[in-house]
């Protein structure tokens, strides 16, 4: 028994002999009352841009979507100036940040799955890119989903003939445009404040960020390393600004 354990122990040197407690792991970080409205802002925008960025074979949708449902309620609420300055920053360089590095890699690989399927010199190319791959890097933000539009047009009545990829990676393109975009160009109306209403809407995107942390703990498994692709938790962890010092003392009944 001995063997065995100095054995175990010595070919997992990174393993505590104390265990954490379980219960730790369904406690949520994001209901830490340090954290200001402009860091919890500042990391969901972020995140959100993250996932989507990395959204390909489009298995972040769900959580997407009640992301940006959640984020939309607590931005309702919010009144300082800084902290909507940051939000529209953030979605522009999200925005601008898909449109130049996503959508040219995506399409060339969804561009070489038609020339395989059908040829370079097919018909079938021309009409799902009638303008060539260059036209997603020249045309106005108002335009590109349009010509993704065309491409998964194409895709669509040809999927039979493509790759099973094909179809997923056309469609996720051109919804994760039109959701950064639409982001991006919107503005943030404020309704009438209440206190109630602010607490609420900001649980709900505290539970909504710990669900999304523990999908992503589901998706990869002792591969803490990986979570830094889709949240930066030093954006949490910044002094709390003066402009924003709610919450100051934590909440005694969580939702």
């Amino acid at each position: 028994m001995v063997t065995v354990f100095w054995q175990y122990y010595y070919v997992n040197p990174k393993r505590s002999t104390i265990m954490k407690r379980l219960t730790t792991y369904l406690e949520n970080p994001f209901d830490d009352y340090t954290i200001s409205m402009a860091e919890l802002l500042a990391f969901s925008t972020d995140h959100s841009a993250r996932l989507i960025a990395n959204n390909s074979n489009g298995q972040f949708d769900d959580l997407i979507a009640a992301l940006s449902a959640a984020l939309a309620q607590v931005e309702e609420y919010v009144t300082d100036d800084q902290s909507l300055l940051g939000i529209r920053k953030a979605r522009k360089a999200a925005k601008d940040n898909y449109r130049e590095t996503t959508i040219p890699a995506e399409v060339k690989r969804i561009e070489a799955g038609i020339i395989a399927a059908f040829g370079a010199d097919s018909p079938i190319l021309l009409e799902a890119l009638p303008s060539g791959r260059s036209i997603f890097q020249s045309c106005r933000d108002d335009q590109m989903a349009t010509h993704l539009q065309t491409l998964l047009n194409a895709v669509t009545r040809h999927q039979a003939s493509l790759a099973p990829s094909a179809l997923t990676q056309a469609t996720t393109l051109r919804n994760n445009w039109t959701t950064l975009y639409q982001a991006s160009e919107s503005s943030t109306g404020n309704k009438s404040v209440t206190q109630l209403g602010k607490k609420e809407a900001r649980q709900a995107l505290q539970l909504q960020l710990f669900l999304n942390l523990l999908k992503l703990g589901s998706l990869f498994p002792r591969q803490p390393e990986i979570l830094s692709t889709y949240m930066q938790q030093h954006l949490l962890e910044n002094p709390t600004s003066p402009a924003d010092p709610e919450p100051t003392e934590p909440d005694t009944n969580p939702t």
